[in-house]
């Protein structure tokens, strides 16, 4: 409540500071711009809500979107008047906090306005309205003295549509390229006039004229005139006015005496890399190394590897120590000897040389070699010179989880080269506080390291050219948990492929665990849970095969307004061993050491789905599904591989995993993870005011046993009952939302219990009163505190 009046007491505080000092330096005919916007009177729709970008001049940006701090700072720090001697008094500090902290209000312009409403014009007509009118009307603070802002109403008017199109091409070369690859033409007859789509329809033009090797076509050469005069007076069949659309390819007249230049392919021939370009280190007196890829026979470039003195370092045989091997910047650059030249070859090379993430600037050049070109065939080459300067090699990092039930920090290392061939090194420390409950306090701490390798191993003759990334993954890691003295080892090999930018694999083919557990010191109390539940706190030895797919699904219509994507992981753990053991030992069950080893097959998959109605306002959903089964009858999931809800992301009104499994029930607080979950979660997300957000969801699901325990009833899944077992939660919650991070609290109520048979499993008045060792229900339980959004 303490913390809640200081808030409220400061933010009022800001509020009057922010209103009144801002515009006390204004003088009678001046008065500050708080807003611009824009008022659609005829049409709606999401393509004019980027009309706003066209105002002029911009607003002072807000702090919180509430509070104009920084031009309050500026007026409050101007140098004040001396009454006695009449002089200005200034300080630095006032001077610091005027130019380095403060900015002056922006006022209001009636020459800016003017602009803002030709620049409005000339946006509608980009979208096909070329007769809109636009007024603007200024509105003055009545309480707010000195305040001002500005509503322009736009009035668009009836669109045009394209009647026809046509090309008008004088080069044949040119002209075969275009009209086989019409049927691909963005603009189709009887579509809405839009400028952005005409802009593309252009670049895709000129895309296929360099891709099939004409390097100096450029955008000069490609035009498109609309036809607005002849073609306006006609109407289509809808009486709509029309344009007609003409594309042009033309050479420059300006360069006549070099156009035959406009009519060769041209190919690739040498590359010059310096692998640590700095525009203000002359490179007079650098070293060149030549090389050559000697264990590639269909690599015959020759690479140019350009070094300054102050990059040079030897070992101690007075040997230049490469900083990046040259191999790994070779296999990144695509523009090799002997390659047609094509758009697609720049950008496949900037993005490789982007992955491997050890460069913060890319520049790409191509130099004409006019000594080899072949005038005859029409055949010329070009140079490729790389400037790449590096990041630092070293990086540290930090993250902070905040919630109502843990309190963790991250802590880590990277290093970007550590091999010389960009591997990317990662060493992460963690430390976690758990306090959901008074029984169950205790810390989690663990580490890896990992290895991350821009390419694949063994497999590399795989990869793909037009991939967005390939590695292979190497980690080492371990992980305690002090609420049943719990020590968790890991290492894994990965291989990762990125085809497109949709589209991830992940595969684990070796993936190692052990688990090992004191049960004399946990807290758990595992001896009073059922003893066939008993088994999951084992020590397990875990031989896994793990994939993950992730996929964004591209919708072409409204992007802004939607998003979809989904995620599939499988895991089969044990399985080799167990068919080993079946196969040679039918009668007896291996241990590996002091370890059991666990047999079962894990798959999960998880879809999100977001509809943006406007800026501020948005439906997410979540569904989420996942089932581990053990494969024979003697096989344990371990307890840290099963599924649980509850907490501050999953289930909002239980507490961290005090649902479920199915409807089994018990009168003590215990922990149950589950081998089957069902999670559906629906939210509406609003704005309240500015960086003020709100939420109001649903929540629904619960965890089930595989296989059915005389000694706990109803917890495994069964179909004729299970959707009985769906619990139902409801809450509403607040966000303060920075754009770069959310502080979200939440408060929930579980309206639906399935573990609750004595009192009824609808939410009514019996729930919050005392029962056996405590209250069945608790009203704080349903607070929820975190960073970020639950999904």
């Amino acid at each position: 409540m303490k913390k809640g009046l200081v808030f409220l007491i400061i933010s009022v505080v800001l509020l009057l500071l922010s209103s009144c000092s801002s515009t006390k330096i204004l003088t009678n005919n001046q008065y500050m711009l708080t807003k611009n916007s824009v008022v659609m009177e005829d049409v709606k729709g999401e393509e004019f809500s980027s009309l706003n970008y066209y105002l002029l001049p911009l607003p002072n940006i807000k702090f919180m979107g509430i509070f104009n701090l920084k031009t309050s700072l500026y007026a409050s720090s101007q140098p004040k008047l001396n009454k006695k001697t009449g002089q200005l008094k200034d300080s630095k500090f006032r001077k610091w906090l005027r130019e380095s902290v403060g900015e002056p209000p922006v006022l209001l312009d009636s020459s800016k306005i003017q602009i803002s409403i030709q620049q409005l014009k000339m946006a509608m007509k980009k979208l096909g309205y070329f007769n809109s009118d636009v007024s603007a009307n200024v509105i003055f603070a009545k309480h707010q003295k000195k305040k001002a802002q500005v509503v322009y109403h736009v009035t668009a008017n009836n669109p045009y549509f394209v009647r026809s199109v046509s090309y008008h091409i004088d080069i044949p070369e040119y002209k075969k390229i275009i009209v086989l690859n019409s049927t691909n033409c963005l603009i189709r007859r009887g579509m809405q006039y839009n400028e952005d789509l005409i802009s593309n329809e252009l670049s895709r033009m000129l895309k296929l004229l360099r891709d099939e090797g004409y390097y100096y076509v450029n955008n000069s050469m490609i035009s498109c005139e609309v036809d607005t005069i002849n073609s306006g007076q006609y109407l289509d069949q809808n009486g709509h006015r029309t344009v007609t659309l003409g594309f042009y390819i033309l050479i420059p007249k300006s360069d006549n005496k070099n156009n035959e230049k406009y009519l060769f392919k041209y190919f690739f021939n040498d590359v010059s890399v310096y692998s640590n370009f700095d525009m203000n280190v002359s490179f007079i007196h650098a070293d060149t190394t030549r090389y050559h890829m000697t264990n590639n026979k269909n690599d015959s470039t020759t690479y140019f590897f350009i070094t300054t003195p102050k990059d040079l370092k030897f070992d101690k045989n007075n040997r230049v120590i490469k900083d990046i091997k040259y191999r790994t910047l070779a296999d990144a650059i695509y523009s090799k000897k002997g390659v047609q030249y094509s758009e697609d070859i720049y950008n496949r090379s900037k993005k490789a040389l982007a992955d491997l993430r050890n460069f913060s600037f890319i520049d790409i050049i191509f130099v004409e070699d006019s000594a080899k070109n072949d005038t005859l065939q029409k055949i010329g080459y070009l140079n490729s010179v790389y400037k790449l300067t590096r990041k630092k090699v070293h990086s540290f990092g930090y993250q902070l989880d905040v919630r109502t039930d843990k309190a963790g920090l991250s802590l880590s290392y990277g290093n970007k080269n550590i091999f010389k061939r960009a591997d990317y090194l990662n060493i992460n420390l963690f430390g976690s506080y758990f306090y959901y409950s008074k029984d169950y306090r205790y810390p989690e701490i663990g580490g890896s390291v990992s290895l991350d390798i821009p390419r694949l191993w063994i497999f590399r003759k795989y990869q793909k050219p037009d991939a967005i990334r390939y590695s292979t993954s190497l980690k080492i890691g371990a992980n305690y948990s002090g609420l049943y003295k719990r020590w968790m080892f890991n290492t894994s090999y990965s291989y990762n492929w990125t085809p497109s930018y949709t589209v991830n694999h992940s595969v684990s083919p070796i993936d190692i665990s052990t688990i090992n557990t004191d049960e004399k010191k946990s807290i758990l109390h595992i001896d009073l849970y059922p003893e066939s539940y008993q088994l999951k706190f084992d020590k397990f030895f875990l031989l896994s095969f793990k994939y993950a797919f992730n996929y964004i699904v591209p919708i072409k219509k409204n992007t802004t307004k939607h998003n979809m994507r989904f995620s599939l992981f499988f895991e089969s753990t044990g399985l080799l061993l167990g068919s080993l053991n079946k196969l040679i030992s039918p009668n007896k069950v291996w241990n590996i050491g002091t370890y059991k080893y666990s047999t079962f097959e894990n798959i999960e998959f998880l879809f999100r789905y977001n509809y943006n109605i406007n800026e501020n306002n948005s439906v997410a959903t979540r569904f989420n599904v996942g089932m581990a089964y053990p494969i024979f009858s003697n096989s344990t999931i371990p307890y840290e591989k099963g599924y649980y809800v509850g907490g501050s992301n999953s289930m909002r009104a239980w507490s961290f995993r005090s649902l479920g499994p199915g409807s089994y029930n018990t009168n003590r607080h215990l922990e149950y993870t589950g081998d089957i979950k069902l999670e559906i979660n629906v939210e509406y997300r609003g704005t309240i005011y500015k960086a003020f957000k709100y939420g109001v969801f649903v929540d629904m699901g619960n965890i089930w046993l595989a296989k059915k325990q005389a000694d706990m009833p109803n917890a495994n899944f069964s179909f004729d009952r299970f959707y009985k077992e769906i619990a139902i939660g409801a809450g509403v919650g607040l966000r303060l939302d920075f754009n770069f991070f959310i502080i979200r609290l939440d408060y929930a109520v579980p309206i639906y219990n399935p573990n609750v048979t004595e009192y009824g499993r609808w939410i009514n008045k019996n729930w919050v009163t005392n029962s056996g060792e405590g209250k069945l229900w608790k009203w704080a339980q349903g607070f929820k505190f975190a960073i970020g959004h639950a999904f």
